[in-house]
């Protein structure tokens, strides 16, 4: 109201003024503006906001002081009506309040009961304040818990107040709090929190800001083919929990995880950085990289890629029973970057595409090695297998396949190893970074060796090295880490680049299904997506995994499922290089091919080792 007319006051009205006016109302002519003006009712200074006045008698009252009731009973306080009355009205000059035993100034107004005459008790206006206002909550409250309540989240049954707080399990948060009020189904078991019954319809959060969240009371059961988690907590998705979600991201956050957002986030990243620094972060490999990550060797020891006049022209090797002389022009191209028809020639200690420096053997027999490869060192202590060294050893020609205890490949060539523990890791993986940066998580990811972890890229259980964050819950095999590139090629999409996407797929509401295996995929998990041709790839079916990656093989054999010599060989082409038997792609895979001058059958190594 603009104009009230109040007891205190009845000469005249009290006009709605803002703090500026009274100011300036106040000061005259040569007058300076004054330190302190005070409301009549509590004595606190009238600063900011409006208050109701009477300029011509300089008389200011709170909004809030001049809205008190003219009485108050509360019997918890005094068990008699208590009467709004200025402090001049009573005999007492200066006064206690009864209630919290401050003096007060003369002038201040309280809430008393007086007797013939004289004040028998009196409270401030601060001890009441509160008390009125929750009395005034709980008449509201209590005109509530009259009325039946249809609520969207239970539309079955009628909702009743209660006015009692009690313990229970909400089926709303699904937390079990006594966090006040309550709403209870009049025909079932049905309890919801008053804060949840009345939960905003959609909000926006940090962790999601391009689109807002909308509040349902279910999952939908379009979302019911796959399985979904909680994007702040982590935890399984229950289909008739009450949720957030952005239905075009597939992003599902519980009520309560969403409420306490920002908390829940600051909380997780000040305990997963505890242990970096700045300073490391930068020297951190990132992933995903152009190319898939087979090579850590050649990373490692980039320096001794560089050639010098220093190098030894000639040296022996415990692997090797001839003298191996230094290399630096290659004899065919098999550069490992470059597309090919020519075979490319790896190292036959790391099996990786042979790059210069390296040596060969001086007697003319196929054996080579990196010149990194020369100097690795024969014991190692590793971290994923403390209690013991690792011994390197080179198994070529003793006919012993082992499988690498980090990528589970299997292999015939150098290898890291404990005879004791039987622990096998090949040179690359025992060479691999401990700590990386990666683009779907947005901390350091440390390497570790859980049993049977799963992955939260593909959501299958992996063997071997992974990379995790601890306090996240996050987890990566080794492959959707490190050798997943971010961008591939594939003959169903000619002369596109094929991104690595990471979810949430913004703005892309359909349903994607693998091209390759036909097969629905999880909206949740990464996908290699084709902008142009709207093709979706699983990772593994678009990049296989190469499980004899470390296998070392030279020369013709004879096979009994087809009618020519099989020559072994590794290949760079193009993506239409496939295998003829899976027809999966086997660019730098270990292959057969036959040389036949009619024929062009390939077949991997897998499909090689299935028929054999």
């Amino acid at each position: 109201m603009e104009e009230i007319n109040h007891f205190s006051h009845k000469n005249h009205p009290l006009k709605l003024l803002n703090s500026h006016t009274i100011v300036s109302a106040t000061v005259g002519g040569d007058e300076e503006k004054p330190k302190f003006i005070g409301c009549s009712v509590c004595g606190k200074p009238i600063s900011s906001g409006f208050a109701y006045g009477c300029i011509q008698c300089r008389y200011f009252l709170h909004k809030e002081c001049a809205q008190l009731p003219p009485t108050f009973n509360d019997p918890s306080l005094y068990n008699h009506l208590l009467t709004l009355t200025p402090l001049n009205s009573t005999s007492s000059r200066s006064w206690h309040c009864n209630v919290c035993r401050i003096q007060k100034k003369p002038g201040v107004f309280s809430y008393n009961f007086s007797k013939d005459g004289e004040c028998i008790f009196a409270a401030c206006i601060d001890c009441c304040v509160v008390r009125i206002a929750c009395r005034v909550e709980a008449d509201a409250i209590k005109e509530e818990a009259t009325t039946k309540v249809h609520h969207e989240g239970h539309p079955q049954h009628t909702l009743t107040l209660l006015l009692k707080p009690a313990a229970f399990l909400c089926d709303a948060c699904n937390t079990y709090k006594d966090e006040g009020l309550f709403y209870q189904c009049d025909s079932c078991h049905f309890w919801i929190h008053k804060t949840c019954a009345s939960l905003a319809p959609t909000i926006h959060l940090t962790n999601h800001p391009n689109h807002e969240l909308v509040l349902i009371y279910s999952l939908p059961e379009i979302f019911f083919n796959f399985f979904y988690y909680c994007e702040i907590c982590n935890k399984y998705i229950q289909r008739i929990e009450w949720l957030y979600h952005c239905a075009n991201c597939r992003y599902f956050v519980h009520i309560r995880c969403a409420l306490n957002a920002e908390q829940t986030s600051t909380t997780q990243r000040d305990v997963s950085s505890t242990s970096f620094v700045d300073e490391d972060l930068k020297d951190l490999l990132e992933f995903p990289m152009s190319e898939a990550f087979t090579d850590p060797l050649k990373l490692l020891h980039l320096d001794k890629t560089i050639m010098g006049d220093d190098d030894t022209k000639e040296i022996t090797h415990w692997s090797h029973n001839h003298p191996l002389i230094h290399n630096v022009v290659h004899q065919v191209n098999n550069m490992c970057g470059m597309i090919s028809s020519d075979p490319i020639e790896v190292c036959h200690g790391c099996v990786q595409p042979l790059s210069l420096p390296f040596y060969s053997c001086k007697d003319g027999c196929s054996f080579t090695l990196h010149k990194y490869c020369t100097e690795l060192p024969l014991k190692l202590q590793h971290p994923l297998h403390p209690d013991h060294s690792l011994v390197l050893i080179n198994t070529t020609g003793h006919g012993i396949n082992y499988k690498c205890i980090g990528c589970f490949s299997y292999g015939n060539t150098f290898l890291y190893n404990c005879e004791t523990c039987k622990f096998y890791l090949d040179v690359n993986c025992a060479f691999l970074p401990k700590t990386i940066k990666h683009k779907s998580h947005k901390h350091p990811l440390i390497q570790v060796m859980d049993p049977e972890p799963l992955c939260s890229a593909c959501d299958k259980y992996s063997h071997g090295i992974s990379y995790a964050c601890k306090p996240c819950h996050f987890i990566l095999d080794m492959y959707c880490a490190m050798r997943s590139p971010h961008s591939l090629a594939h003959r169903y999409c000619k002369g596109h680049e094929i991104s690595l996407m990471y979810p949430p797929i913004m703005d892309h509401p359909e349903d994607f299904y693998c091209d390759i295996c036909e097969i629905e995929m999880h909206p949740k998990f990464p996908l290699y997506y084709c902008h142009k041709c709207k093709n979706s790839f699983h990772l593994d079916c678009i990049s296989r995994i190469d499980w004899h990656a470390n296998m070392l093989y030279k020369g013709i054999r004879n096979v009994s499922y087809h009618k020519h010599p099989l020559t072994f060989v590794r290949r760079k082409k193009t993506p239409k290089y496939v295998c003829s038997v899976c027809n999966q792609d086997i660019n730098g895979y270990l292959s057969l091919e036959c040389r036949a001058r009619v024929c062009n059958f390939n077949i991997c190594y897998e499909c090689h080792y299935k028929k054999l």
